[in-house]
């Protein structure tokens, strides 16, 4: 079928009525209200003209009304949800409707496809070298640690047969750090033996504790402080009488902050053992047994938890599965998951257990995608809520970590639910999230308002762990591009015909947007005044999977050679820090993204050898649409003078390799660039004053406007933004190649 005119696609989608802000500007108005343009520029969207009518599809109207009808019911709840956080409607309007072909659609533009996964099904099983543990190892589609290996057994079987019988050791719990503990004889609780010799002063007890409390951050809120340090004084005040480690869980929980706190201060060091693993296995020995916690259940759920953190921190991923699961399910048992009562529990406790709940919500949402295992609580089980953040900055920001996670879990089990998901469905999917995404932008950049002042461009180290966690669901949702293109391109390598224009089928904002969170991501990580977590897993596994994406970016869509390895270069810089801390996880995540990087460099040889064509995304990234407030630091209130390139080409835009070079600027004209070549943090331009922060938030991540723009467009693909254009013509010149070919 023959795209339609883009002149005919405007036609269809011109508004009959323009809003007074639209027709002032003299720009096209989409007719809703508030219109596109105002809720971008946030405008107050006014309609000279009364009794507008809007039409609306049938599924959207049911969507609004079960809208309409949660909010009823939540209404009707003790405590009104307006005085609390309350993230179920964030994830709910990243269900949208299924999309369907409209008048002013090709109708095969929903029949293209993206492979999520794009790999060999049944799910690939290796055979384990290791007899002792299991006779097989099974690689999970979702997981990100089966990710590396599922992409070295399909590129290797590729390229060179021999080499794929050539694998590198895939770690299990134990392989890098093997720890073993002596369990206690389980006896009732209380009638086991402690050892409560051999532990380090009050004063230095107390100032692990305050680096434990301050290393886990506001995420993992596994300790009532005030009750904690209390328990502490009392046990040295009683010891070494055999009753100054009761409650037993609480003992369990001391030993824990100790083994932790020794990790986080550990100088670099060969020996074999990890850091702090002396008072963990004193721990793993006092550990009563589990069925019957008592009246210590929340202490139990905590001593838990922490086991489970440095567990998972050491490399023992089953393990750490194992424990949060335990704590989780005990949690169940008190009801934690659901709204207590503060008039009969009291308003301390209460605000305890949510506490506690939503950092176990965190870390199983952690834990559990990463070895691709469903979750174990779903969310729609969950009726507690989160506390007002009032005027408290660690409330705001724990606040906004809950619903992050919550985000990219549902991109985990959304996107990647099937192997192959219609490119209309996947567009609409993304958009919402984007959308969602957005406001989570908003949000951080209110918060980090009066953190960055005087500061440059630095992360505050309070919202640190956030801001890397929202740049993860966006690498997340992209990443199934980058692997539908890694899929038809190995198809053709050793063929001699290959129709280079199917790629124009997908939207290269979002690809771009995917690599620019990735860059961000090491850009974060590698700034020399943040703080480099080099015991726990997340700042690694953040490292790992920015520069895996990159990798992956950087062979389909080759960047100038100067700019080739700069990745690289920051992601081993950072990988080579923690290893001189002592980190054996990360010196094995290096060896494995080596591996990766040579693959996709024979890749890119075959690719060059065998004459396909290269495809290149734009350098410059994209200015977002500036409000009407911003735009008066250009010439007058017309946003049309926004810095373009002279070719009105789209950001990422594939071109040929004998095509002119695109994103050539005028004269007078500066773009912001994506750069790791130095080691200054990214900036935009000066000269486009107060049209782009340079200071705040775009320093370190992706501005709402840059979401919003990418969302309007997949919404109203005729509606064009320049650079980040998506053109409805894309879909239909490519119609069936993305459900054609065999999975991997």
């Amino acid at each position: 079928m023959q795209p339609i005119p883009r002149s005919e696609t405007r036609k269809t989608r011109r508004a009959a009525i323009a809003c007074a802000a639209c027709r002032h500007s003299k720009i096209k108005c989409s007719g809703d209200e508030p219109c596109l343009n105002c809720r971008r520029r946030s405008l107050d969207c006014q309609y000279t003209e009364g009794n507008s009518k809007v039409l609306v599809d049938e599924q959207y109207l049911h969507y609004l009304q079960r809208q309409a009808y949660n909010w009823q019911r939540a209404t009707g709840v003790k405590r009104p949800r307006d005085e609390c956080f309350q993230f179920e409607n964030d994830v709910d309007r990243a269900k949208p409707p299924t999309p369907r072909p409209t008048p002013g659609t090709p109708a095969n533009d929903l029949s293209c496809s993206i492979w999520t996964s794009p790999f060999t099904l049944p799910t690939t099983v290796l055979k384990d070298t290791h007899q002792e543990q299991r006779k097989w190892i099974w690689l999970a589609p979702s997981s990100p640690w089966s990710l590396t290996r599922r992409l070295i057994v399909m590129m290797a079987d590729k390229f060179d047969h021999d080499s794929a019988h050539n694998l590198p050791q895939l770690y299990l719990d134990g392989d890098i750090y093997p720890v073993a503990w002596n369990s206690i004889t389980p006896l009732p609780l209380g009638q086991g033996p402690v050892d409560t010799g051999d532990l380090p002063s009050l004063d230095y007890a107390l100032y692990l504790f305050n680096i434990v409390r301050f290393r886990l951050g506001q995420g993992y809120r596994f300790f009532e402080s005030d009750l904690f340090t209390a328990r502490m004084n009392r046990f040295y005040q009683t010891r070494p009488s055999e009753a100054a480690a009761e409650p037993r869980f609480w003992f369990v929980q001391f030993l824990m902050v100790l083994a932790l706190g020794n990790a986080f201060l550990a100088r670099p060091r060969s020996q074999k053992d990890p850091p702090g693993s002396k008072y963990f296995a004193r721990a793993m020995a006092a550990m009563p047994p589990f069925t019957s916690t008592g009246k210590d259940s929340l202490l139990a759920i905590e001593a838990l938890a922490l086991v489970s953190l440095y567990l998972y921190a050491i490399d023992h991923r089953e393990a750490a599965h194992v424990h949060i699961g335990q704590a989780i399910r005990i949690a169940q048992l008190e009801g934690m998951h659901t709204q207590l009562p503060e008039e009969v529990l009291g308003a301390a406790t209460v605000a305890r257990c949510r506490n506690l709940w939503w950092s176990l919500y965190i870390l199983d949402r952690h834990l559990s995608p990463s070895l691709g295992l469903p979750l174990t609580t779903r969310d729609s089980d969950i009726t507690t809520l989160i506390d007002p953040p009032d005027e408290e900055q660690h409330d705001r920001t724990f606040s906004l970590q809950v619903r992050i996670t919550r985000m990219l879990s549902f991109i985990v089990s959304t996107i990647y639910e099937t192997e192959k998901t219609q490119l209309g469905t996947f567009l609409e999917i993304t958009r919402s999230i984007l959308e969602t995404m957005a406001k989570y932008a908003e949000e951080i950049e209110r918060m980090l308002d009066p953190l960055t002042q005087g500061r440059g461009v630095s992360v505050p180290e309070e919202s640190r762990h956030t801001i890397l966690l929202y740049h993860q669901c966006v690498i997340v949702a992209t990443r199934p591009l980058l692997l539908s293109v890694l899929k038809e391109r190995l198809e053709k390598l050793g063929r001699a015909e290959e129709n280079w224009q199917k790629f124009l089928a997908l939207p290269k904002s979002l690809i771009a947007t995917g690599i620019k969170s990735a860059e961000k991501t090491l850009q974060i990580l590698g700034d020399e005044n943040g703080l480099l977590e080099t015991f726990l897993a997340f700042d690694l596994e953040l490292t790992y999977a920015a520069a895996l994406h990159l990798t992956m970016a950087n062979a389909l869509f080759p960047p100038p050679p100067e700019h080739r390895m700069l990745y690289s270069q920051k992601a081993h810089g950072i990988l080579n820090e923690l290893i001189l801390y002592g980190n054996r996880v990360a010196e094995a995540r290096q060896r494995e993204l080596s591996r990766v990087e040579d693959l996709f460099q024979q890749f890119s040889r075959q690719v060059e050898e065998q004459g396909l064509r290269q495809l290149t995304l734009s350098e410059a990234v994209p200015v977002p649409p500036v409000s009407a407030a911003a735009a008066g630091g250009l010439n007058g209130n017309n946003v049309s003078q926004v810095p373009r390139t002279l070719e009105d080409r789209t950001i990422g835009e594939p071109r040929l390799e004998s095509e002119p070079e695109a994103g050539v600027l005028l004269e007078t004209e500066k773009i912001p660039h994506i750069n790791l070549q130095s080691n200054s943090p990214l900036q935009g331009p000066e000269d486009l004053g107060t049209a782009v922060n340079t200071v705040g938030f775009d320093s370190f991540g992706i501005s709402s406007d840059e979401f919003l723009s990418i969302v309007d467009q997949i919404a109203n693909p005729g509606l064009g933004y320049g650079e980040l254009d998506i053109r409805p013509e894309w879909l239909a010149a490519a119609g069936e190649v993305w459900s054609v070919g065999e999975t991997f």
